[in-house]
């Protein structure tokens, strides 16, 4: 009996692995759900991905060039040419629309399902010149590609309205939370359980709104304190407005790679506070509401969609409402932490990675095999 060859699927438009947030968390997902049933490649930044070496995939490191804007944008063209000229995959996948720009080289060889994690462009940190470079990237991405999907339903609802293929809404998963770690915050920071309300977040940027919640923090009359985990180096002017506008009772923890660690924190926390200006599809939302604590997130689109009427919302942008929701939570935290528990039940329904990479393995296979996307489903 003849052993069935499987099918080789290369991944492009992320930094690497292992994953630290993002889309790489969602190619990561993808991997280790679906390598019994297909041969994948993986590119990623050398020194990003180390002396990293995942089993049951193949993990290709080239060299890029340094810097915030060559860094990536020598990854995608490097490659790409690796992929039209030494390699030969039945599909490509691409995440990110800021690859987009290589979408055509790529088809010269290959069918491409592209998938969209936001609008780059609308996060601050890029200059004017780059935001134009990353609106005409997902232009020639939603042109280009054989198939779209997206991980927000807002944002697939947007692209839509611009190009005549239809854009897959498939979201972003997680996975049951296990074995988190029972963190103590009371020998360093002088804080036990529930005395603290916390946000947690991969970058912390301007769009992130954490100045939003230190300035309706400090209008709260509590002996609560704020925990604030994340990367500050990444836009450090922001930071250090953040320290300045800070008082003893905010304690900012740099960023915890280590999931039980962080979520060990997180599930100690009162409260957990979201106030992103800027989501494609929050992860961190998911796997804070599958720990079961009450959550007060913005209320824009890509947030509402996640979590439907299953949490608080403040409207984005504004300190005052915040605080407002905050001092409800807190008032009213038996019926909020009830709330909490049905979230859980109910975000461990909908967004479980086996289900949601089950939605990949289709759609890969109908590429493949028929050549036609499957209908959405969701």
């Amino acid at each position: 009996m003849k052993s069935i060859t499987r099918k080789k699927i290369a991944i492009l438009g992320i930094k690497g692995l292992p994953s630290k947030g993002g889309a790489e968390r969602v190619v990561e997902a993808i991997v280790n759900n679906l390598h019994h049933e297909f041969d994948f490649s993986v590119y990623s930044i050398d020194s990003y991905s180390k002396d990293f070496q995942p089993k049951d995939i193949r993990l290709i490191k080239l060299k890029n060039f340094g810097g915030k804007h060559l860094s990536s944008f020598s990854l995608f063209i490097f490659s790409a040419v690796h992929a039209l000229l030494f390699e030969k995959y039945d599909l490509i996948h691409i995440h990110n629309t800021d690859a987009g720009f290589i979408v055509p080289m790529l088809r010269i060889k290959y069918k491409v399902i592209g998938t969209s994690h936001g609008y780059a462009y609308k996060r601050e940190k890029w200059n004017r010149i780059a935001k134009f470079f990353l609106k005409r990237s997902e232009a020639i991405f939603l042109k280009f590609s054989n198939v779209i999907t997206s991980v927000s339903k807002s944002i697939s609802y947007e692209l839509n309205m611009r190009t005549k293929k239809e854009v897959i809404f498939i979201p972003n998963g997680i996975d049951e939370p296990k074995w988190i770690e029972n963190v103590s915050l009371k020998d360093e920071y002088k804080l036990r359980e529930t005395d603290y309300l916390c946000f947690a977040a991969g970058r912390i940027d301007p769009t992130k709104g954490c100045h939003f919640l230190l300035e309706a923090f400090k209008n709260i009359t509590s002996d609560l304190n704020l925990v604030v985990i994340g990367d500050f180096t990444h836009k450090k002017d922001y930071s250090d407005d953040l320290y300045r506008m800070a008082d003893d009772k905010v304690k900012f923890i740099p960023f915890i790679e280590n999931k039980k660690t962080l979520f060990g924190i997180i599930k100690n926390a009162k409260l957990f506070i979201l106030p992103s200006t800027v989501e494609a599809m929050s992860i961190m939302l998911l796997e804070v509401a599958a720990l079961g604590i009450p959550i007060i997130c913005s209320d824009i689109p890509e947030n509402v969609c996640v979590l439907e009427d299953n949490t608080i919302y403040f409207k984005s942008g504004h300190e005052k409402d915040l605080k407002e929701k905050i001092e409800f939570c807190l008032d009213n935290y038996e019926e909020i932490s009830g709330k909490a528990k049905r979230t859980k039940d109910w975000i461990l329904k909908q967004y479980r990675w086996e289900i949601i990479s089950d939605e990949y393995r289709k759609l890969y296979n109908n590429i493949l095999f028929s050549g036609h996307c499957p209908k959405v489903t969701r």
